[in-house]
């Protein structure tokens, strides 16, 4: 526990000062975060014996940077010419083409890297306040979830996928994303109500991308997508939550905002 607790003093700060610092700061962290956690997806996939591209390596640097530049149709026609590109590299290889390991690329590449890319893509249209709120709100889920999950948990209704979750943890993590945004709302523009609500939309949603990120690691048998965060494992493991509930933020930011 120590140990995960000194990775989260450590590493928050960092996300944090990128994301005050600048566009630039926060998109080179979140290029490495995202090259890394396709490598994390590949490794999870080849436990399966599943194949993917090389080619995927490529893609994070391309589409978060054109995500810094706010170039957004760039951005979508990268995603086609990932696609493209790795189809005809398969039809060239015929008749040993393999439609598994066009869809495992895809997988591989654009899971990680379109959710880190909303970060961005939030830090540079709603400020980086809303990206603050966001990463601290994910935080203080975990952190509630999992201080009040080990004292009170009692119902575990995921055991088959997050044997260790329980409803009591997630009631707390839910009241530590809440808090986070009520103690903002004024700075972020939202009503009191508004900022309860999106409290619990960072919470719920970022529990999900905890769960289906666990889900995966269930199906290729592995407790950890790495190694790389002591106390926590990967770049996955810690940021799965954050990316699914940057991304919801993201949208419902769209949505309301002028």
């Amino acid at each position: 526990m120590l140990t995960r607790i000194l990775t989260g003093l450590v590493g928050l700060p960092i996300i944090l000062v990128a994301i005050y610092e600048g566009a630039l700061p926060m998109t080179l962290l979140t290029m490495v975060l995202a090259v890394l956690a396709v490598m994390e997806m590949q490794n999870l996939l080849r436990a399966k014996n599943i194949t993917t591209s090389s080619l995927v390596y490529w893609f994070p640097i391309l589409y978060l940077w054109a995500a810094h530049i706010g170039a957004v149709q760039l951005a979508l026609q990268l995603v086609v010419a990932l696609c493209s590109v790795l189809l005809a590299r398969q039809l060239l290889t015929f008749p040993g083409f393999s439609l598994a390991e066009v869809g495992a690329s895809l997988l591989a590449a654009l899971y990680p890297t379109i959710l880190f890319g909303n970060l961005l893509f939030l830090r540079a249209e709603a400020g980086a306040l809303w990206a603050i709120a966001a990463v601290v709100g994910v935080w203080a889920y975990d952190s509630f979830a999992y201080l009040i999950g080990v004292r009170f948990g009692r119902v575990r209704p995921w055991r088959d996928v997050s044997p260790k979750k329980s409803v009591e943890g997630a009631v707390g993590g839910l009241l530590g994303s809440v808090l986070v945004f009520v103690l903002m709302h004024s700075h972020l523009r939202l009503t009191l109500l508004g900022a309860i609500m999106m409290g619990i939309l960072v919470g719920f949603v970022g529990q999900l991308g905890d769960l289906a990120e666990s889900a995966l690691k269930r199906y290729v048998g592995v407790k950890d997508s790495g190694t790389l965060l002591p106390g926590h494992g990967g770049v996955l493991d810690r940021f799965d939550s954050l990316m699914f509930a940057a991304t919801a933020v993201y949208w419902v930011w769209m949505a309301i905002m002028p």
